[in-house]
């Protein structure tokens, strides 16, 4: 079947699938563009194709094709940053006037630290 026997709803709508080809636009993007029913260019497309004017689809929309080019992003997983090694350098140091010193590697908790310098009885436990 040729072109000159499609009536003008079916010529315009060819019209359209070749300039959305063109310019590399699935159907959704070019009829969102140009205000256009991405419904009746399918329909319209569809009609096309059962004349015989456009060949049969693949088996896939536009859409199936979009989805199945690989995405640019990457999936990551995000883990817990491991503990630092402790150094051979004390982290917190603790001297008294009498003269005794603690030397811990890494920061005691804060409590801890609050009871051993207020003096009391169980700090060292």
């Amino acid at each position: 079947m040729t072109t000159e026997s499609l009536n003008e709803r079916e010529q315009q709508t060819l019209e359209h699938l070749q300039k959305a080809q063109e310019l590399g636009s699935s159907l959704a993007e070019y009829a969102s563009v140009f205000g256009l029913e991405v419904k009746e260019l399918y329909a319209m497309k569809q009609q096309l194709v059962r004349k015989g004017i456009l060949p049969p689809t693949r088996g896939k929309t536009e859409e199936a094709e979009k989805a199945e080019k690989p995405s640019p992003f990457v999936a990551v997983r995000v883990v817990p940053t491991p503990p630092a090694a402790p150094s051979p350098m004390a982290t917190c140091r603790l001297t008294h006037p009498s003269g005794w010193v603690i030397e811990c590697g890494t920061l005691p908790p804060a409590a801890w630290l609050a009871s051993v310098l207020s003096g009391g009885a169980h700090a060292a436990a």
